[in-house]
């Protein structure tokens, strides 16, 4: 999977918000997302399923929003009851799982019976995994122009 972010300080300053083009398999999409705190409920995104990724950057970048970052990762999929599990590699981390549901209720049925512990849950983006698992400041990961599994972060890029 490959994905590139957008910067919308200019347009949205002082929030965490930004736009995403990303290519998953065959199917292409983009959004816009933000961080409005710190709960399972608290990320706000819009997308749009596109059918051309370079058009899709294209697009961004006609809107005078400019091209953040390159990233790759894996994703493995699984739906039950109409919540998504994910199974996510990024690089330089350990694979992690990720369940989307419609409602904190379900995602948290889904996760008991998937064996987690709902309280250890960490809710918001990718910067988050990479602070708590190697101790990059999640400000570092944010201002890095490329995460691939040929160039993952190390700790020292801090």
């Amino acid at each position: 999977m490959r994905r590139k972010t957008f910067d919308f300080s200019r347009v949205a300053p002082g929030r965490n918000k930004w736009g995403r083009v990303r290519q998953e398999s065959e199917k292409i999409t983009m959004t816009i997302k933000e961080v409005r705190g710190s709960g399972i409920n608290d990320t706000y995104e819009v997308e749009l399923i596109v059918n051309d990724f370079d058009v899709a950057t294209s697009f961004f970048e006609a809107c005078d929003i400019p091209a953040k970052a390159f990233q790759e990762n894996m994703r493995e999929v699984w739906v039950r009851d109409g919540v998504e599990a994910t199974i996510d590699t990024w690089p330089g981390l350990n694979p992690f799982v990720e369940i989307e549901g419609a409602n904190e209720k379900i995602v948290r049925e889904i996760s008991s019976e998937l064996g987690f512990d709902f309280e250890k849950a960490v809710f918001g983006s990718i910067d988050l995994v990479y602070e708590k698992e190697i101790g990059i400041p999640a400000d570092t990961i944010i201002h890095l122009p490329e995460i691939t599994f040929a160039n993952p972060p190390k700790k020292n890029a801090a």
